[in-house]
């Protein structure tokens, strides 16, 4: 097309020649241009598009006369600031003057609107941020994380940069992340910057359509309601096309969901995207977006936020009542933040009323709230709760009644009444949305704050009968799991009758000794908890009975005061229980548990009890199980003399039982007494006898005991190479049974030997290994008794 014809064509698209520029495609533009500069003459650089792109973004200056005179001609203007338009001139759709309908598939109404799209000439630059937040505290760390994300796209420019981090529990901050950080680096984004509050998780209003999102976006950019195109399609066009090749901000506020964010994001390499949700957007993720989740507070940095509301004087004159009001927001800087307000509006009132009322777990939440629904922190979880789906929801509020501070997939789908494959989708939904945490593997947790949330939710949402029989299938995961787990640990001790769990109850059993190790050590807090939560209900029979499963795990661990506090709920419980022979096992472990905390008085008085119901119910294997604790009672003391005698008798009462493993251990306590009475001859026979029937039976782990003891013996008979055999072997035994406690013992005995023997540089070594376990396993006594050692060897 000649350009007599270009200018015609794009006359009559115009209606005034004040529109013509507007009408002009920019390669139009450009070619008429070079043109009127061929026709004069002389050397010159040829136009292209991109020039004139750039002309309309102002980012580069006008050229020269010669250049300018040429736009003139072009244009039919007459001065140069008639040309000013062109810097904010902005171009919907290229126009083709061989084909002026463009797209065959847009409406006759979204034609007319990319031909006429125009922009208010008061508009040039889109400058919609809201304020920074006025007391930003911390967040070192994401700040760097968002500008290492931005620099990174700037040097690859091979994809929309996207940072989907900004994602996080309600009221921990995200949007004043973005914010802060938009404003520090306002100087990158030149052409300026979009906000959009998407409402994803408004506690009041419903999210903001996209139609919405993009409109508020086209007014931002100058685009006319009348050039506006009619379909939504066609809508995300233009925005796409005016963002285009801009160096510009834009931020997704609040975004529920990936759905509400893709129409939104821009096809430029230049524009750098925010998205801020509560939940976890895999969509956004999967195009390569950055994902920086906002944790809570230290507790440092929540002092730090709540001087900068109320001002270090007033916080260093109460600070046991600032430490209450930091501990019970629990690092939510929103919570915080509300705190704040209500301290400040009663400025001469003392910190510590407001700490007072915050300390009672039943109205914290209450006690969280500003006036106004978004100050309200019961809104702000309410928002993220009902936007989950029904079976999440459910979930969630399910986990209100967990009585610990974390739970295991296993134990929700039992809390549920659901297998677990469904249930680990449930919660992948509820930490999406960051309502709990997945801290490990399979263990999650809720905020301090969600979970009193949660609590509510389940009070008002589930019905009572939902809510018993879901913490009495949570209670029966706990009884029956550590059951099957305590059985791993001492397969040989004597068993209790476990009633059947409740319908819905799916227990799990570890793999081996080891793996039912790490699951008390994982489940210890839980399963103290669910002792107190059967407790509270007066269940009783599982009082005793989750007694009666951590007895072992105490044991082997030195764990002495959290034995004793299991066993006086069980003896509390003791009354309730209808058989006499478990009446008696709960007075006899509660017993002992008294003795192994040095109350001997207290300890024995139960053992006696116990022994006595014994007898009462005709109970001999129990009768012989009450004499072991009493000589183990009387070694406790020291005394072996009086130990003996119940240590002979268990024996006996085992033996006519037929026994073997019970009657091995028997054999050889006795032979112990025997040794420490000095009574070396008789230990050796009862002790090889253990030995023997230990290795018949092959019961590795008890195995090692009877070489203890032997070693022991032949150390006070002078044997020494004999007694270093009998140690090592017992302790590789040990090792291998992953029993510590009785490692620590043999260790110190083995360095006995070496010390006797004048090896001292051995037996400190011994030592020093001996003294690691103890103080893992924080055996005050044993660590005392090694450390004096270790000086009498200096």
């Amino acid at each position: 097309m000649t350009e007599n014809k270009q200018l015609r064509a794009a006359r009559e698209r115009s209606e005034s020649l004040l529109h013509l520029g507007e009408c002009l495609s920019r390669r139009e533009l450009a070619d008429l241009v070079n043109a009127h500069l061929w026709k004069r003459g002389g050397q010159h650089a040829a136009l292209d598009d991109n020039y004139i792109a750039k002309l309309e973004r102002g980012t580069i200056r006008w050229p020269n006369a010669r250049y300018r005179e040429a736009f003139r001609a072009v244009l039919d203007v007459n001065t140069d600031s008639e040309l000013g338009f062109i810097n904010s001139r902005r171009q919907a759709v290229p126009l083709n003057s061989s084909d002026p309908a463009h797209d065959e598939h847009a409406s006759s109404g979204d034609r007319q609107g990319a031909d006429q799209a125009s922009l208010r000439p008061d508009v040039m630059v889109p400058r919609q941020l809201p304020p920074p937040p006025l007391q930003f505290t911390a967040r070192a760390d994401e700040m760097r994380a968002l500008s290492a994300a931005c620099d990174d796209a700037q040097v690859l420019r091979d994809s929309v940069m996207v940072i989907s981090a900004v994602a996080g529990a309600g009221g921990v901050g995200k949007t004043s992340l973005a914010l802060h950080w938009a404003h520090r680096w306002l100087d990158r984004f030149p052409d300026g910057q979009l906000y959009v509050d998407l409402r994803g998780f408004d506690p009041v209003n419903p999210p903001l359509p996209t139609a919405a999102a993009i409109r508020g976006f086209l007014d931002a950019l100058g685009v006319a309601p009348s050039a506006t195109p009619v379909s939504l399609p066609a809508q995300i066009s233009l925005y796409r096309t005016l963002v285009s090749g801009k160096r510009m901000l834009i931020i997704l506020d609040n975004a529920r969901d990936t759905a509400a964010v893709e129409p939104l994001l821009p096809g430029s390499t230049v524009n750098t995207v925010i998205v801020t949700s509560r939940n976890y957007l895999p969509g956004i993720v999967a195009r390569g977006a950055h994902t920086i989740r906002l944790p809570t507070f230290t507790p440092a940095e929540a002092h730090e936020l709540l001087a900068k509301h109320l001002g270090t004087d007033r916080i260093h004159a109460e600070p046991e009542a600032s430490s209450v009001l930091i501990r019970t927001c629990a690092g939510l800087p929103l919570a915080i933040s509300i705190i704040a307000a209500r301290a400040r509006l009663n400025p001469t009132f003392p910190l510590a009323l407001l700490a007072d009322e915050l300390t009672d777990e039943t109205s914290r939440l209450d006690g969280l709230d500003a006036g106004e629904v978004p100050v309200r922190l019961s809104s702000v979880f309410s928002a993220s709760y009902y936007a989950l789906d029904d079976d999440a929801a459910a979930l969630f509020r399910h986990l209100g009644l967990v009585p610990g501070t974390d739970i295991g997939t296993a134990a929700v789908a039992s809390l549920v009444g659901l297998p677990a494959h469904l249930i680990r989708r449930q919660l992948r939904t509820v930490e999406s949305a960051h309502l709990v945490e997945q801290h490990r593997p399979g263990r999650f947790r809720m905020h301090d704050l969600v979970s009193l949330y949660a609590r509510d939710r389940a009070r008002t949402d589930l019905p009572a009968e939902s809510q018993d029989q879901a913490i009495r299938r949570l209670a029966d995961f706990y009884l029956h799991t550590a059951f099957k787990a305590e059985h791993l640990l001492d397969a040989r001790r004597p068993s209790i009758d476990l009633p059947p769990a409740n319908p819905g109850c799916h227990t799990t059993a570890p793999r081996n000794r080891a793996a039912a190790e790490r699951w008390f050590t994982e489940e210890h807090a839980n399963l103290l908890a669910a002792q107190q939560l059967a407790i509270r209900h007066s269940w009783h029979d599982k009082v005793w009975r989750i007694a009666w499963t951590l007895n072992t795990y105490h044991m082997r661990h030195d764990r002495r005061d959290d034995n004793l506090r299991i066993w006086q709920a069980a003896i509390d419980a003791v009354a309730h229980i209808p058989e006499v022979s478990d009446q008696a096992d709960v007075h006899r472990l509660y017993g002992w548990a008294h003795i192994m905390v040095g109350d001997h008085d207290q300890g024995m008085k139960h053992l006696d009890r116990a022994l006595r119901l014994f007898q009462d119910a005709d109970d001999v294997a129990g009768q012989a199980r009450a004499h072991e604790a009493l000589a183990a009672a009387w070694e406790q003391q020291g005394d072996h003399q009086r130990a003996l005698p119940p240590a002979l008798h268990a024996l006996n009462l085992y033996q006519n039982l037929d026994q073997p493993a019970r009657t091995a251990n028997a054999l050889n306590t006795v032979g112990w007494h025997y040794a420490r009475l000095g009574e070396l001859d008789q230990a050796t026979t009862y002790c090889t006898a253990a030995l023997d029937l230990y290795r018949c039976h092959s019961y590795l782990d008890a195995e090692a005991y009877a070489l203890h003891t032997l070693g022991y013996i032949d150390h006070h008979s002078g044997r020494h190479h004999s007694a270093v055999r009998h140690y090592r072997r017992a302790v590789n035994l040990l090792r291998g049974e992953r029993d510590p406690k009785q490692e620590a013992v043999v260790l110190a005995d083995l360095a006995e030997v070496y010390a006797s023997g004048g090896k001292h540089r051995r037996a400190r070594q011994l030592w020093l290994e001996a003294l690691v376990l103890c103080r893992q396993q924080h055996r005050k006594s044993d660590i005392e008794r090694i450390e004096r050692r270790l000086d009498e060897l200096n």
